[in-house]
């Protein structure tokens, strides 16, 4: 009967009316025990009691939403690396090219930097085993590992005839989610891909990086939303706060309890995790009226939407591009034992003006949509692949035949050796359409906001 409690004792917490007291099993809830049980007992072949009760979970949850997920024990710690946005790695980001990882990007003191790792080096092996025939989850596999143990990477390097062995020691990494640049003199660029638990921390630094790089001479700023899925609420309304007047609203939340209603403000209570330092402090107060303007798209969802709509609602920035995703639930990691877990979904998110985002997304105030690309092009094409970083793809945007989409070389210029990334090309061949309305657009409305 083992799977039978685990069962009655996992789905008695949907079933009972007062989770204080003590589990009432339901009938449907005892008839789903009294199945699995016949299922053990007359199935042709032995079935072990936790794989049991996971594929019942699993199947319980998949029939909820797409995003309640029964998550199995690597499951569950992906998960919580993703959230975290902390690895143990090498510190190197790269395209997959053939049978080699091509270095774009390292990460400054990382056991890369340290091992004089540099853009341009190729990977063809790691230990002992060449690249051949991998794909990049699996490369990814095998560089990422525990903080303190080693690895060897066999390095092409230009003007070398053979390849040479590094040795390095994994380390914990905090992947990047924030990038900037500065596009034109005085209009700032920021691209956020992911909303992890340093993101506000790494935001707040690129921005005083950016006004000290141009002479504080910053006039209006593009915040690049497109592509991002989301992630941590707390980041996205550190992310907004940097940009919204103090107590200004955020974000709200419903559901089925009292424990899942929410409501957030662009205040350090509401931001900060852990009691620490408040990353917004010693930002100048000139950046929460700076002329602003999002880019979003189909890609965008979770977390980017409530900063887009939290910025539109507050009159704070202009929404650019196409109709956000839609997906405004709240889904909560919930430990079930045994290293395992589950994502629920326990409520749905709402604008500071009441809009419901679910289903619905972040309607831009100019809409900016993309013409048909060829199979080979178009946005899936696009995104910054990390040797280390596995961020899942986002949904494709919406597209129809007003703008050139974006190219590969737009999407890698945002990608360099230094702290503050390139600015993208801009212009209808070849460039980033929609990164040059957002730019036109702003510089209009810095010389109204001149006048």
């Amino acid at each position: 009967m083992g799977a039978a409690f685990a069962v009655l004792f996992l789905l008695s917490t949907c079933a009972a009316a007062d989770p204080a007291s003590e589990p009432a099993y339901s009938d449907p809830v005892k008839r789903v025990a009294s199945i699995l049980e016949q299922i053990k007992a007359r199935y042709a072949r032995p079935i072990d009691d936790q794989k049991l009760v996971a594929d019942a979970v699993a199947g319980v949850l998949k029939g909820l939403d797409p995003y309640s997920v029964y998550l199995d024990a690597e499951a569950f710690r992906q998960q919580q690396l993703e959230t975290r946005g902390e690895y143990g790695g090498l510190g190197i980001e790269g395209e997959l090219q053939g049978s080699a990882i091509e270095v774009i990007y390292v990460l400054e003191e990382t056991p890369a930097a340290r091992a004089g790792l540099r853009p341009g080096d190729r990977i063809v092996k790691v230990g002992d085993a060449s690249l051949e025939g991998l794909t990049l989850e699996q490369v990814i596999a095998r560089v990422r590992g525990e903080p303190g143990t080693q690895i060897t990477l066999a390095v092409l390097r230009e003007g070398d005839v053979e390849p040479r062995t590094i040795a390095l020691t994994r380390d914990a990494i905090v992947g990047r989610s924030v990038e900037s640049s500065v596009i034109e003199p005085g209009y700032a660029y920021m691209r956020v891909t992911r909303f992890q638990v340093r993101t506000g921390e790494m935001m707040a630094k690129e921005i005083e990086r950016l006004l000290e790089s141009d002479g504080g001479r910053i006039a209006g700023i593009v915040l690049d939303l497109r592509d991002n899925p989301g992630g941590l609420v707390r980041a996205a309304v550190g992310v907004s706060s940097a940009f919204l007047a103090p107590d200004a609203p955020v974000v709200s939340a419903e559901g089925a309890g009292k424990d899942s209603e929410l409501r957030l403000y662009a205040r350090s209570s509401d931001y900060l995790r852990n009691n620490g330092g408040d990353y917004l402090q010693a930002l100048p107060p000139a950046v929460k009226t700076l002329p602003m303007v999002v880019l979003v798209n189909g890609g965008s969802a979770s977390a980017a939407e409530i900063v887009a709509g939290a910025l539109q609602d507050n009159k704070r920035a202009t929404i650019v591009g196409t109709r956000t995703f839609g997906k405004g639930s709240i889904q909560t990691v919930i430990p079930l034992g045994n290293g395992t877990g589950m994502k629920l979904t326990t409520a749905y998110y709402r604008t500071p003006s009441g809009r419901l985002i679910q289903g619905k997304g972040v309607v831009p105030d100019v809409v900016v949509e993309l013409q048909p690309a060829a199979p080979s092009e178009g946005i899936a094409a696009l995104h910054s692949v990390a040797v280390e970083r596995q961020t899942p793809e986002p949904p494709a945007a919406s597209a129809s035949a007003v703008c050139t989409p974006r190219n590969d070389d737009a999407s890698a210029a945002l990608r360099n050796d230094g702290h503050v990334a390139k600015a993208p090309p801009l212009g209808p061949s070849g460039g980033d359409c929609q990164l040059e309305r957002a730019l036109r657009l702003l510089q209009r409305l810095t010389s109204i906001s001149r006048s």
